[in-house]
């Protein structure tokens, strides 16, 4: 039998070597590496939230950051669907250049044989059909070689070109024709010119391609037409005297609409065909740009020589800056700058969007 004495010793032993597995088992860690709980990383299981799309929250303004120049009265600048490129139409200059969007460099300077007015793009913006003012005619210009690729027959004087979201169908306003030429873009060749009632100018589809609407700007309405139906007007939308140029909310719930002579913005529910609101901006109101959030409508105030930004929450212009000759408009694809072509000088303008 053990003695106590010899009992408390193998109890003591015995604490000693579970002291040392623990110790081991845990590894030693320095003092000065030792976190305390303030210092811990949380364990809720949630990561982090993404960083948002675009810029949100109030604008209070719009500052310059660059000046890029062109040759000579360029009539609208495009963000292209990469989002990394801007494309000019240079009127007078008979050119396209395309430039870098975020450090501003010239990429491309395209030679025409008249002179572009409008543009847009394929889905994959490898295909930029511009329209050329005098020739009644679009060109397919190829982005990536940076050569005119061919051209496709239009009516008189076309103006505003829109191609339908999956890419499929290019529609083209033609101001003297009072048509709509609409291309097939697969087969670079028209396919229909659709009659409306007077001088037909900005265009926009529906996010799922089944509609688009015409600003008949030598009227007071939108000709919406039926893609799917075969291309043929159904209904005339009022919208105001002298409507230019169309936007679509993402959703396809609410059509904008700038008025040239009033110089107004109109809003519009497009379901029902009516009028939300006609909200009050400058003189001659050209083309119009939203912000991504959708919280913000920026305006060419053509004939104050501003570019306004309304509150869509309030329904309000609450500022402009001045611009000269301000004529085409278009936003980043974060929605942190605005790029504005100035018809003279020629030269588009950088701003920044100023947000507290």
């Amino acid at each position: 039998m053990f003695s106590k004495s010899w009992l408390n010793c193998l109890v003591v032993a015995a604490a000693v070597v579970l002291l040392a597995v623990v110790t081991v088992g845990c590894g030693s860690t320095p003092k000065d590496d030792v976190k305390t709980p303030d210092s811990a990383p949380a364990t809720t299981g949630q990561t982090e939230p993404e960083e948002p799309p675009f810029e949100t929250g109030p604008v209070t303004g719009l500052t310059v950051l660059s000046v890029l120049k062109v040759e000579s009265g360029p009539k609208s600048v495009e963000l292209m669907p990469d989002g990394r490129r801007l494309f000019v139409n240079d009127l007078y200059g008979h050119k396209n250049f395309i430039f870098d969007s975020e450090d501003y460099r010239q990429l491309m300077s395209i030679q025409l044989p008249d002179e572009p007015v409008e543009a847009a793009f394929s889905p994959d913006g490898k295909t930029a059909w511009v329209s050329l003012y005098n020739s009644s005619k679009v060109l397919v210009v190829d982005t990536v070689a940076g050569q005119v690729a061919g051209e496709v027959a239009t009516g008189s004087i076309p103006k505003e070109v829109a191609v339908s979201p999956d890419g499929r169908w290019v529609y083209v306003a033609n101001w003297n024709s009072n048509t709509v030429t609409v291309i097939d873009a697969a087969a670079r060749a028209p396919v229909k010119n659709v009659p409306v009632p007077a001088t037909p100018r900005g265009i926009c589809f529906t996010p799922d391609g089944k509609l688009a609407y015409v600003c008949i700007m030598g009227g007071s309405t939108l000709a919406e037409i039926d893609v799917a139906a075969g291309h043929v007007v159904s209904r005339q939308i009022p919208c105001g005297s002298n409507p230019r140029h169309v936007l679509i909310s993402a959703d396809g719930s609410v059509l904008y609409v700038s008025n040239n002579s009033p110089g107004t913005v109109t809003l519009i529910d497009r379901k029902a065909g009516a009028v939300q609101d006609v909200i009050k901006v400058g003189s001659q109101a050209r083309t119009i740009a939203l912000s991504l959030d959708h919280a913000y409508l920026y305006v060419c105030n053509y004939g104050d020589n501003t570019v306004g930004c309304v509150d869509l929450g309030t329904r309000r212009q609450i500022f402009t800056v001045p611009a000269s000759m301000p004529i085409g408009l278009d936003v980043s694809r974060r929605g942190d700058r605005l790029f504005l072509a100035n018809y003279a000088p020629p030269q588009i303008t950088v701003y920044q969007v100023v947000r507290p």
